[in-house]
């Protein structure tokens, strides 16, 4: 590497070290990084940024201990917590009620890290004999349950989480009270609690927090109950009945205020609480910043399908996290650094809303398919600018959303899994999507989507399908070359001719002679192209399809040409550039 290099090499550790959570670093980098260059130092830098700040962002999964958890299905989980502060440590009791599904369940494996201390299990009450090893716990289940039959597993647990991931498990103090959270996505779960850390197994959850009087504990669902437990303790009961993945179970703990709003179902016949907790500092401004919400929920319930937990609650409870906010199910954790009392950072309520829908009632089916989450609900961001501000706003939206570059695949990608190609041009999948369908059968397919696969999982060949049925359409060739394996973008280059069609009666006609090429070296994109030609008599539009490297069109004009723009309201992720003949 020569001098030159490595001075660009250092800058650019420098401003991916700094940007790296927002993800802007990809923005700023790829204005002074050739394509080839950005995509190859990206996967390095991230790589050994994730080896330097968390070791292995993502666990190794095993593929035999994955086949001995799917010899059984969780029914439901009931995790009771207290909490030290001072030494960062739990006291836990868990019980998972499953079924044994399988001939062969002789032994059950559970997700659990090994730097926990597990003092205790039962098996349907009665102590049974456990190991713990390479973060699992492994019981002996040979000739104790049959196929078919329901069992419960409890245990009796201790430790100080070890803070993995994003920010799986914090301890923090807030307005001089300690404050206690979670963050297990994707797959931190097991570092707080034992669970079958299986993203398609959702089960029913019941939350029982012991904290401190001056405290309140926030958890998924309803609340049930609060209780003393003592004169200077109390419990606080969570119980959710809609299917949950591990990953979205969430306890936020601190000194609160609340406060709540109400939501009227689509239907007319239910009324929801929108409910808001804060650290007492932040309190006026996040009722600023949060004062749209029951209006979001109103709109998306009516674009995607009913909100999904519609029986329970949405939520939005301030942790710990200083990098973002995280969407678990009813009750979205909003990281204090983003409330300003400005609206400045509004797309993020918009974004946590919207993966209730998608993400949380339609679960990916793995963690290849995560942009089914990250581009849905950062598509949902530029929908709402298009509620609030019209069809210019959501262009303009789109436009900001496209960095000019994407490394790797939208589907499966590579490295670190939450970077602007899941996102960003996640989105923009949808939005190209958008524009080949067109509106109403594009709505059609979400709704449809969402109440197909709704309190269950989904993969993007799921969607895809779903895609192609509701449109009456082949969208292989879509899929394949913006989701499944495309890494780049088309770069056209068109040029055009006129001549007069013909003269009747006085009246003028003209052919218009386009000549439309794709000039970069990778794969050829096919796509609908939307034309707009301005005449001496006005605009006229129509949209050809191209399929080829080199193609020729020939359109009539009832006026004039003066000036012919390609997908003039930017429908495609493209470059283009004319070529005068």
């Amino acid at each position: 590497m020569n001098k030159k290099k490595l001075i660009l090499f250092s800058t650019t550790v420098v401003i991916l070290a700094i940007s790296f959570w927002t993800f802007a670093g990809f923005e700023v980098i790829n204005l002074v990084l050739s394509e080839k260059s950005f995509a190859k130092c990206a996967r390095i830098l991230i790589s050994k940024y994730e080896d330097f700040r968390y070791g292995k962002f993502r666990r190794d999964e095993d593929p035999m201990m994955i086949s001995y958890q799917e010899l059984y299905d969780v029914q439901n989980y009931k995790l009771e917590l207290s909490f030290d502060f001072k030494r960062k440590y739990i006291n836990g009791n868990l019980t998972m009620n499953a079924r044994d599904i399988s001939d062969t369940l002789n032994n059950l494996y559970m997700n659990f890290a090994t730097s926990m201390k597990v003092n205790s299990i039962r098996l349907n009450e009665n102590n049974i004999p456990f190991v713990q090893r390479d973060d699992y716990i492994i019981i002996d289940m040979k000739d104790k349950v049959s196929n078919g039959e329901d069992f419960s597993v409890t245990i009796d647990y201790e430790g100080a989480p070890k803070n993995t991931g994003f920010d799986s498990f914090g301890f923090k103090t807030f307005d001089d009270a300690p404050a206690v959270y979670s963050l297990s996505e994707p797959d931190n779960a097991p570092t707080w609690w034992p669970c079958k850390d299986i993203i398609t197994d959702k089960s029913t959850f019941e939350m029982i927090l012991t904290v401190p009087k001056e405290l309140t504990a926030v958890s998924n669902g309803v609340l049930e109950q609060v209780s003393d437990v003592s004169d200077s303790m109390k419990t606080f009961h969570w119980k959710t009945s809609y299917p949950i993945t591990t990953y979205l179970v969430s306890i936020a703990v601190g000194k609160y205020d609340h406060w709540n709003e109400s939501y009227k179902s689509v239907t007319g016949d239910k009324q929801m609480n929108v409910d808001y907790y804060t650290y007492p500092s932040y309190t006026e401004k996040a009722k600023f910043d949060w004062k749209n919400t029951v209006s979001m929920i109103e709109y998306f319930a009516q674009t995607f399908g009913e909100y999904p937990f519609i029986d329970e609650k949405y939520g939005m409870a301030m942790f710990g996290w200083i990098s973002g906010a995280m969407e678990h199910q009813t009750i979205s954790s909003m990281g204090y650094t983003l409330v300003t009392g400005n609206g400045k950072y509004e797309e993020v309520v918009v974004h946590e809303l919207v993966h209730q829908w998608f993400g949380d009632a339609v679960s990916p089916a793995s963690w290849k398919d995560i942009w089914l989450n990250e581009g849905f609900a950062t598509y949902g961001e530029a929908l709402w600018e298009e509620k609030t501000g019209g069809r210019n706003a959501y262009l303009k939206y789109m436009s900001r959303l496209d960095y000019g570059f994407f490394g790797g695949t939208v589907y499966n990608p590579e490295g670190f899994i939450f970077g602007p190609t899941v996102y960003n041009k996640g989105a923009w999948a949808l939005h190209m999507l958008r524009g080949v369908v067109g509106d109403s059968v594009f709505f059609n397919i979400l709704r449809t989507y969402y109440e197909q696969f709704k309190y269950s999982n989904a993969d993007t060949r799921d969607f895809e399908n779903v895609c192609e049925k509701v449109s009456g359409t082949d969208l292989k060739y879509f899929f394949d070359q913006w989701i499944f394996e495309g890494e780049g973008r088309p770069h056209y280059v068109y040029s055009w001719t006129s001549d007069e069609f013909g003269n009747q009666g006085g009246t003028v006609s003209y052919k218009l002679t386009l000549k439309l090429k794709q000039v970069q070296n990778n794969e050829i994109y096919k796509m609908p192209v939307k034309i707009l030609v301005k005449t001496d008599k006005g605009d006229e539009q129509f949209t050809v399809f191209n399929d080829i490297k080199d193609q020729q069109f020939e359109q009539p004009l009832s006026g004039k040409p003066i000036e012919v723009l390609i997908d003039n309201e930017n429908w495609i992720m493209k470059k283009i550039e004319r070529e005068d003949e």
